[in-house]
């Protein structure tokens, strides 16, 4: 699968969609949280030169198969910026590498904005963003829910020989 990663404001259609997602799969970390507030966060990520912004990856055929959000402050760590956030990749998509892509480009996105570090917090995906040079510096609780606290250099695009394949 050739994919692509985009600005989400070039794609409004797919707002909806990945509020749900976002929702479904991230919603137990802020119970309060609803599908409506995600939607306002994401059309607000409006401007590629400040944050917060929203990235797709999409198919050939510009299907969406994956987002991520780069966001200025999250749960935890308030101190530290930018975030890597709400990374999702549908199931039938997944083991393509599109997350890692997501990934990879958020560190490009956040050198182009001057920051020298991305930051991320995750539940259950420590060993993949290790592989992809995140370091976990500490760990917290959120809701009950342990959370590894990661960072990684923000890169510029050649500062990796290859994107990570993507299938």
């Amino acid at each position: 699968m050739t994919i692509r990663i985009d600005h989400l404001f070039h794609w409004p259609e797919y707002v909806p969609t990945i509020a749900g997602w976002q929702q479904d799969q991230f919603g137990y970390l802020n119970p309060l949280g609803t599908v409506r507030q995600r939607e306002q966060r994401l059309r607000e990520a409006t401007d590629p030169d400040r944050l917060p912004i929203a990235l797709v990856a999409l198919s050939e055929e510009n299907l969406l198969v994956g987002s991520a959000t780069i966001m200025a402050t999250t749960l935890t760590h308030k101190h530290l910026t930018p975030w890597l956030s709400s990374v999702f990749v549908p199931p039938a998509c997944r083991g393509k590498g599109i997350a890692s892509a997501l990934s990879m480009r958020a560190a490009e996105e956040a050198a182009r904005l001057g920051f020298e570090a991305l930051y991320l917090f995750t539940p259950q995906s420590e060993s993949l963003y290790a592989r992809l040079g995140w370091r976990t510096f500490d760990h917290a609780v959120h809701n009950g829910v342990p959370l590894a606290i990661m960072r990684r250099s923000a890169l510029a695009p050649s500062d990796h020989l290859a994107p990570p394949a993507l299938g």
